[in-house]
């Protein structure tokens, strides 16, 4: 037997299943498909990561501590050995070099019982021996468009009996004719005797003296 429902409960029914089923509705989770965003150091290291310019200082680096090894110069370079250094460094620190060299053979010529001025030890280093090894530090931007690099350097004797000197001098770059090249060394060892102050300073210090 069918049984009539009245149009007030049928509506009362219908009420309740819509309220019903907007409640589920609202208290469905809903989906995430945004990325979770970088963090601050996360985009800060990709950022550097991609920097073309913190590769190229380091290579400039590199390149310049490869070839004084190979060379060795003992004070000022010679005329040859500029040659192969003159794409690594500044103009400025050439036409020093270039200075220093000159003294030292004028010198040589007047008086050639005694010893010139530029002619014993590593101008590029804290260390009169110069280093033995090299390792390129992180590059860092300074003023005036200059890159800083540490370097940490060590000369070894050979000898197992004897512990290696170890230092850190700060190379300074700067971009000429579309390349980094050294313009400075910042000299950072804490021993006697070592080298003090920054490459030019000496190298103008000791041809103001001559």
């Amino acid at each position: 037997m069918n049984r009539r429902v009245s149009p007030q409960l049928l509506a009362s029914r219908m009420g309740v299943a819509v309220w019903v089923a907007s409640a589920l509705v609202a208290c469905s989770p809903a989906s995430n498909t945004s990325q979770p965003a970088a963090s601050a150091g996360e985009a800060s290291s990709a950022e550097q990561a991609v920097d073309p310019a913190v590769g190229a200082a380091r290579e400039a680096v590199s390149l310049f501590y490869s070839a004084l090894a190979k060379q060795r110069p003992s004070g000022a370079p010679t005329a040859e050995q500029r040659n192969e250094l003159a794409q690594l460094m500044s103009r400025e620190l050439i036409d020093l070099l270039q200075q220093a060299d000159a003294v030292r053979a004028a010198a040589r010529a007047a008086a050639p019982m005694e010893k010139p001025p530029f002619t014993d030890g590593d101008l590029f280093s804290s260390l009169f021996e110069g280093p033995t090894a090299f390792t390129v530090g992180e590059p860092q931007t300074g003023a005036a468009g200059e890159w800083r690099v540490p370097v940490t350097l060590a000369h070894s004797t050979g000898s197992a009996d004897t512990k290696p000197t170890q230092w850190t001098d700060t190379v300074v770059l700067r971009e000429e004719s579309g390349r980094f090249v050294v313009t400075d060394i910042a000299f950072g060892g804490q021993w006697d005797f070592a080298n003090k102050g920054t490459l030019l300073a000496g190298l103008r210090a000791g041809l103001e003296g001559q």
